[in-house]
């Protein structure tokens, strides 16, 4: 259960997105950073699985992580999807991620959607195993998953995100933020009775900075400018990414 967007332009992209959770999930760690195969990735962490949903590498490679509650789960013993991004978290560049994903034996892992971001690139891939066969293709945003009303959740939330015209960053904020008590299922901030929205995290990729924004917590009540500033993460000897 979870919702993302993103906006790209000429100076590169921003990525918005809730992390919805079963109530009784262990809190996930803050960001952390990691060296993966020779390569500085910043992640948080979901001590349950030891895995992440998002992740940031010093390439400004962005990967997000949604589960698919409408595909078929795989017999046996299964590898928490948080393991396959990080696995494909250290790559530098989108066909790098298509030629990993390739490789992956997929019939280990619960249906997925996995997005892929790189820098100078307007189009996002979206890497989907259904629990039957995967695809890959172009991703347009927003994009939802849910595992209760996947269609009336779907309809609701990009109605929301329909109803503002400009799609930058105070538009997706407040986007991320939104919370309808009458509908609070179904909000982009959302509250259940056994679920809700319990973090949001915002990645900025540019050719001179990288940062990754995690506020804990849910948005409509958590997300501020103050909470945005005193969250931030950056790489260590990120290196340049100007050509």
């Amino acid at each position: 259960m979870c919702s993302v967007s993103w906006c790209i332009d000429d100076s590169g992209y921003q990525i918005f997105f809730n992390r919805d959770e079963q109530k009784t999930r262990a809190p996930a760690l803050a960001p952390q950073s990691f060296f993966q195969q020779e390569t500085h990735v910043l992640m948080p962490i979901d001590p349950v699985g030891q895995g992440s949903w998002i992740s940031l590498n010093e390439y400004g490679l962005s990967l997000c992580l949604l589960n698919n509650y409408q595909g078929t789960k795989p017999e046996g013993e299964l590898i928490s999807r948080g393991q396959l991004l990080k696995r494909l978290s250290s790559e530098a560049d989108l066909a790098q991620v298509e030629a990993h994903f390739g490789t992956l034996t997929l019939e280990q892992f619960a249906p997925f959607t996995l997005l892929a971001f790189e820098l100078e690139n307007s189009k996002v891939r979206s890497f989907e195993w259904d629990g039957k066969q995967a695809c890959i293709s172009n991703a347009v945003s927003p994009h939802f998953s849910s595992a209760v009303a996947l269609d009336n959740v779907s309809e609701y939330r990009q109605s929301v995100y329909e109803h503002e015209p400009m799609k930058n960053t105070e538009a997706l904020l407040m986007f991320h933020s939104q919370h309808h008590p009458e509908h609070s299922h179904m909000s982009v901030c959302m509250h259940r009775d056994d679920a809700q929205t319990v973090s949001f995290t915002r990645i900025q990729v540019s050719k001179d900075s990288m940062q990754m924004n995690y506020v804990p917590g849910s948005p409509c009540t958590h997300l501020s400018p103050q909470t945005m500033a005193a969250l931030a993460y950056r790489l260590p000897n990120t290196i340049s990414l100007v050509s």
